[in-house]
Order: structure tokens, then C-alpha cells, then sequence
């Protein structure tokens, strides 16, 4: 039984080399490497190989090799693994990042680059009180931050719940107190969901979200090499 949690986060800039992009192809399923081609753009391709290898790569270093052969989709497209129902996991892609975190406890997980002044979004996908957060720190690069910090958390919540981008991001409110603590209000306070935020200081922000208890349980974060996977 899986009982740590594993988050990897790895960089795809070295699939742009076709020879790497092609060696590290066949160590995904088959229905990973069809929808990895299935895409237009090159951006797409990679992005989509490298959750693949993230995922496979968990799965191998948690003791259930193969376990993602069989990925299904629930409700709202969220995946689930169909021979191992205990066993959570969830995937995110942003630039030139990808990430996967399998989990014991349901889980969502969200990475984006930082692309400065977001202020407008803000406004018009957060909660007034969320978007007075974001302007008062004292430049255009903090708010920047803080605009993807909260967007990170929004959307991992947003997955976790099974409900995506069908649960608007302006339907609930995330506070971040001095402490750095963050409490989540959705129809109430909602402390049976706790999140976890990942700062590399590479220009991009990660977060993960868990429902029950599992932000106290164990927790490995891993940077991957693709590279080391041929």
C-alpha cells in the first residue's frame, strides 16, 4: 500500500532533441505515446510525454510498475488508475514544466510560469479580497507572484474536487495569513482540504492540494532528470 506521498517536477527542454524525444517515447504506454502525437505543436507533444514520464516513472519508484497502463477518467476527465483505487495521482504542464504527485488521499496539483502583470485576471477570477492581497505587496514582480500563487492553488483545489474548470475560481476564496498559512472558504471554511506550495525560484510556481489529512503525511519531492530515464 502506497504511503507517501511522491511529487516530481522535471524540466522538458531536453525532448526537444528528436533522438531523446524518441528513445524516452517508448517508455510510456501505448495510449501515452498515441496521445502525446496527437498533438499539433511540438510544445504539446513534449509536455504530454513528460507527465507520462513522470507518472511511470512514480509508479515504478512507489512498487506498482505498469500500474499506469490502465489510466481511466472519472467524472469531469479526472484520471484515476483503474487496478489500484487507493492509490491517487495528478498531473500538470506549464512552458517548459511538468509535474505528477501520486498520493495515498485525493489529490490535485497545479505548475505555471510566471508571466507578469496579472492584475486584470485577477479582478476578473478572484474574490475582491483576493485580488486586494495581490496589490499590496510593493511591485509589479511580487503581484505578479502573488497572482500565481493563488491561481496555483485555485486550480489544484479545482482538480482535487473532480470538478476542473467547471468550478469557476471566483466561486471560492483562499487566504494566506502572516504566517503563510492558507485556509480555503467554499460555502464555509473548508479545513478538510489543505494544500502544499513548491518554490524552486525558477520562474514558476507550484502547488498541491489534499483532502483529508494529507499534507501531514510523508512527502518526497523529487527534481527529475529526463535524461537519466534513457
Amino acid at each position: 500500500m502506497l504511503e507517501t506521498t511522491r511529487i516530481y517536477i522535471a524540466d522538458i527542454s531536453v525532448l526537444k532533441d528528436s533522438s531523446v524525444f524518441e528513445n524516452l517515447l517508448k517508455r510510456v504506454p501505448d495510449y501515452r505515446q498515441k496521445k502525446a502525437m496527437s498533438f499539433k505543436f511540438p510544445k504539446g507533444k513534449m509536455q504530454s510525454l513528460g507527465v507520462g514520464l513522470l507518472l511511470h516513472k512514480a509508479c515504478e519508484d512507489a512498487g506498482i510498475a505498469g500500474a499506469d497502463e490502465r489510466v481511466a477518467y472519472g467524472e469531469n476527465e479526472k484520471p484515476y488508475l483503474v487496478d489500484f483505487p487507493d492509490v491517487h495521482f495528478n498531473l500538470s504542464h506549464s512552458g517548459e514544466r511538468v509535474m505528477c504527485v501520486l498520493s495515498p488521499f485525493d489529490v490535485g496539483c497545479d505548475v505555471e510560469i510566471i508571466k507578469g502583470d496579472r492584475g486584470r485576471l485577477a479582478e476578473r477570477f478572484f474574490k475582491p479580497e483576493e485580488s486586494a492581497w495581490i496589490k499590496h505587496f510593493d511591485s509589479l514582480e511580487k503581484q505578479s507572484e502573488a497572482f500565481y500563487r493563488l491561481w496555483t492553488l485555485k486550480e489544484c483545489y479545482m482538480k482535487v474536487t473532480g470538478r476542473g474548470m467547471s468550478l469557476m475560481p471566483d466561486k471560492f476564496a483562499l487566504h494566506v495569513d502572516e504566517n503563510e498559512n492558507i485556509s480555503l472558504y467554499h460555502d464555509g471554511e473548508r479545513p478538510e482540504y489543505t494544500f502544499r506550495e513548491i518554490d524552486l525560484r525558477d520562474g514558476y510556481r507550484y502547488a498541491v492540494c489534499f483532502k483529508n489529512d494529507g499534507k501531514n503525511a510523508p512527502q518526497e519531492v523529487k527534481r527529475v532528470d529526463l535524461k537519466e530515464l534513457l
